[in-house]
């Protein structure tokens, strides 16, 4: 049937030959370039070799090729030898398989970040750029960026070139027309130090969550100075702070802190989580009409005062400093004042015109939602629980016009900790509805075993291109945790095998996240190990450390460990 289908209808006629075409040149590519295994069982002929490294203080220091695990090098015991705290690493070439360097964006593409590196050999020498030397320069996923979507993929092929050029002492148009480039797989030990535990979502304990958590925070409060600002940004291999600031973050980050100082009863962490507090209430808050608001300049926007208020309610409520109240009501105030009679919130305001400005933001509204039942919660005022409630309303209802609008299906991810959060006290099974639903969707996105080249089981993504980044891992549990909580308090409403499936999703979640945290991470690639111990960089590959992820994760940890 399908056959002579086939034969008379020209379309299908043209999409099999396209088929039959894509599938002949799929299985060519991948028999050109697909990776040969070295020294395995069935190809004894092909030893494998060792990239032995020694590294201090995040920088190479000495290299050599070995033929097996223990092989003595002069110039790699000379560097063991005159630095104590040096670190020998050995990176196993596994796979090996060739690669094109024209066109570059080819060659930026032909590499899994943080797996593979090149072999160059140029007349009878040999170099090899090693993943550990791409993630201490931060080559990965610097090839190919799409600002606008967060889009950032392939290696850095100037940087690249640049340093292999430099090895051998050419230039790069030479080291291209002469030398031959191969991709190389490799497999990463260091001999000094024990393997590292695994954590899965069924070894997940509440001790790891807890211990990670406070880890988050401990990082986060050393980086905050005496006048309460935060280190926003670090480059980890360098321990260089990079320019920029954010008040909504900020926020965030002091929230997290006022939770993490209720939860260990850690002094520093207390004193870190007012110091914060306190830049935040004396540097931030400004006039905003009658109203005082959070932000700075001629526009402000809704999202730095809700995040402060959700910030300072918690300092509140866990009896830090009680006093942060009085702060509460004004703030609170001002977002009441900016929400639209269909319960949506006008996201900025222009100080100077003394006018809110009528246009909708991500993440904004939920935020707001859920800063006003705080708010409600700490105050009693029956306005902060009406607003809350009716901008949910509109979140989970009208508020969402198509699966691309402004509140991204995928992203609006304070909305269900909002639901959870007014739960006890205005109770909306659509909004618990809404977000069941959207862990559904999750779900369909989220990696599992061996999907992707990265470890990533748990994580969040749409295909193997693509390094899962770590953030999003984070708030998305942030919110599932709330729905769980939430499902768990109406269990007459939730069927149990949805429970469990959100249960495990959160599981899995919580596990990669853990994975992925620097305990101290790989501490040879870092010129100070200890100063980002507890941090969660954006990606495995990518290591800039912002306060907001540091924040999201912990906040999820904690979540889970008080779940009802």
């Amino acid at each position: 049937m399908i056959a002579r289908a086939v034969g008379r209808d020209p379309l299908a006629r043209a999409l099999a030959v396209w088929a039959l075409v894509t599938l002949v040149a799929a299985l060519g590519v991948r028999q050109s370039f697909a990776l040969g295994a070295t020294g395995s069982a069935g190809a004894p002929s092909a030893p494998r070799t060792i990239v032995a490294s020694v590294w201090s203080a995040g920088r190479l220091v000495a290299r050599g090729a070995l033929a097996q695990p223990g092989e003595h090098d002069a110039r790699l015991d000379a560097a063991l030898d005159a630095d104590p705290k040096a670190t020998l690493v050995y990176e196993t070439v596994v796979g090996e398989g060739p690669v094109l360097v024209r066109p570059q964006a080819l060659l930026a593409l032909s590499l899994v970040p943080g797996r593979d590196g090149l072999a160059v050999t140029s007349g009878q020498r040999t170099e090899y750029l090693t993943p550990d030397e791409m993630l201490s320069r931060q080559a990965y996923d610097k090839g190919i960026e799409l600002a606008s979507l967060g889009f950032k993929t392939g290696v850095d092929v100037t940087l690249v070139l640049a340093i292999l050029a430099d090895r051998f002492a050419t230039t790069v148009p030479d080291l291209l027309d002469h030398a031959r480039f191969r991709r190389v797989r490799v497999v990463r030990s260091v001999p000094a130090e024990p393997p590292a535990r695994v954590v899965t979502a069924e070894t997940l304990t509440r001790d790891d969550v807890r211990e990670a958590a406070i880890a988050a925070a401990r990082f986060l409060a050393r980086g905050v100075d005496e006048r309460g600002r935060f280190r926003y940004l670090i480059d980890a291999p360098t321990n260089t702070t990079l320019p920029g600031y954010d008040w909504p973050r900020h926020a965030g980050a002091t929230y997290f802190l006022a939770q993490a100082a209720d939860l260990s009863r850690d002094p520093p962490l207390g004193v870190a989580a007012l110091r914060a507090a306190a830049f935040l209430r004396d540097h931030a808050m400004v006039d905003c009409g009658e109203h005082k608001c959070v932000g700075e300049g001629r526009l402000v926007d809704v999202g730095s005062t809700a995040l402060s208020v959700i910030a300072l309610a918690e300092i509140a409520r866990t009896q830090l400093d009680p006093t942060y109240a009085e702060v509460v009501a004004p703030l609170a105030a001002f977002l009441r004042s900016q929400q639209r009679p269909d319960g949506d919130f006008m996201h900025e305001y222009d100080r100077r015109g003394q006018q809110p400005i009528d246009v909708q933001l991500l993440y904004y509204t939920g935020e707001a939602a859920l800063a006003l039942s705080r708010a409600a919660s700490l105050l009693g005022d029956p306005r902060d629980l009406d607003a809350a409630s009716r901008a949910l309303a509109r979140l989970v209802g009208p508020g969402w016009n198509f699966f691309g609008s402004r509140y991204y299906f995928g992203e609006e991810h304070w909305t269900c900790q909002a639901m959870d959060d007014l739960w006890d006290r205005a109770p909306d099974p659509r909004a618990l509805d809404f977000c069941l639903r959207w862990q559904a969707y999750d779900r369909k996105l989220q990696y599992g075993p061996g999907e992707t080249p990265y470890d990533a089981d748990g994580a969040y993504g749409f295909g193997p291109v693509v390094t899962p980044r770590l953030t999003p891992v984070g708030s998305r549990a942030e919110a599932g945790l709330a729905t769980l909580a939430a499902a768990r308090r109406a269990r007459e409403t939730t069927p149990p095998s949805e429970m469990a499936a959100l249960d495990n999703e959160m599981r899995r979640s919580l596990a990669v996240l853990l994975r992925h945290q620097f305990r101290p991470g790989p501490r040879h690639l870092f010129a100070d190990p200890a100063a980002v111990d507890g941090a969660m960089p954006a990606s495995e590959v990518d290591w800039q450390l912002r306060i907001d992820f540091a924040q999201h994760t912990g906040s999820a940890w904690i979540r889970w460990l008080t779940l009802p």
